[in-house]
């Protein structure tokens, strides 16, 4: 099977294999804690890699389809199969959940929580193609004004229909993904400048400088020093992985269990109702949407499932 593996970075992959476990942990365990230390950049992650491996001649029609396919089908999927297993397992009240599951954004919650996420990520994405045009110093200051809208009015914006008001928040990280993309090969050090990035990231929040992250709920934390935190710690994730993963089987192994983590994002809250402990939920939550996600990838399911195309066994 790792011989059919899409040609990716494995330590791209290994970054989105911790991120989604460290979202896993956040919903497994109690906030008190895993909020300060994961909510500061288990999300924004995300956005500063499609950032950082943004392809910037790709026209805007094509951006919308590409998303559409690879967020958009996981999104309907996913709505469909929480839907099903709420009705199955606590059909009390479920009109309305359903109802806020429809509506999205902060108004999605058990067992829709993570849909917030994949909507957000393909209006960014799409937003940030159409941005493209502009001069670069143009697309900060949208950026940036974004921002400022997202610290000063976040919660009225996490109320938007399917979260479309999260742009504000997110875009700027993407364009700091993309300022990583630009200054890459010019960076010395890479493995010491990322371990500098995620000590200087992680001190802000460990003297309190800067306050953790809930995007869903409209927390931007401290402005400006939050978004440099988790940018920092982002940031210093990549490089520091990039340093130390080489190609070969560890790499491929990344890639391959990478593929599916949608599925894992998307369908991890169903684990949260078995009522186990803390630890079998977070182990529960990765393995068991993992094994679905992986079995799914040889399927004509795979599409829905993982966003990803279906992977082929390779004739003899």
């Amino acid at each position: 099977m790792l011989d059919q593996l899409p040609d990716r970075s494995g330590a791209i992959d290994l970054v989105r294999l911790i991120a989604v476990a460290a979202i896993v942990a956040g919903h497994a365990f109690t906030k008190d804690v895993t909020q300060e230390w994961l909510y500061s950049w288990h999300v924004a992650v995300f956005f500063i890699l499609t950032g950082y491996l943004w392809k910037p001649d790709r026209m805007l029609r094509t951006e919308v389809s590409r998303r559409a396919l690879s967020l958009g089908r996981p999104y309907v999927a996913g709505f469909l199969l929480l839907t099903a297993a709420l009705l199955a397992v606590k059909p009390s009240g479920a009109l309305d959940r359903i109802a806020g599951g429809v509506a999205g954004g902060r108004f999605a919650q058990m067992p829709y929580v993570t849909l917030w996420f994949v909507s957000a990520l393909f209006f960014t994405a799409v937003l940030f193609r159409a941005i493209g045009r502009f001069p670069y110093a143009v697309q900060w200051g949208i950026g940036i004004a974004g921002a400022v809208v997202a610290w000063t009015w976040s919660e009225p914006l996490s109320r938007t229909p399917l979260g479309v008001g999260y742009i504000a928040t997110c875009l700027i990280y993407l364009l700091i993904g993309d300022a990583l993309r630009r200054v890459r090969e010019s960076i010395p050090a890479p493995l010491v400048t990322g371990i500098l990035a995620l000590a200087a990231g992680a001190a802000l929040v460990a003297v309190g400088a800067a306050a953790p992250l809930d995007i869903k709920l409209g927390d931007d934390g401290t402005p400006a020093l939050s978004t440099i935190a988790s940018a920092a710690i982002s940031i210093g994730l990549i490089l520091v992985a990039e340093s130390v993963v080489r190609p070969g089987r560890f790499s491929k192994v990344c890639t391959l269990l990478a593929l599916p983590l949608l599925t894992v994002v998307l369908l991890h809250p169903l684990v949260l109702w078995l009522g186990a402990p803390p630890w079998a939920q977070f182990v529960l939550g990765i393995l068991v949407p993992l094994a679905i996600g992986l079995a799914a990838l040889r399927t004509p399911l795979s599409p829905w499932l993982t966003g990803q195309s279906r992977m082929r066994v390779a004739a003899a």
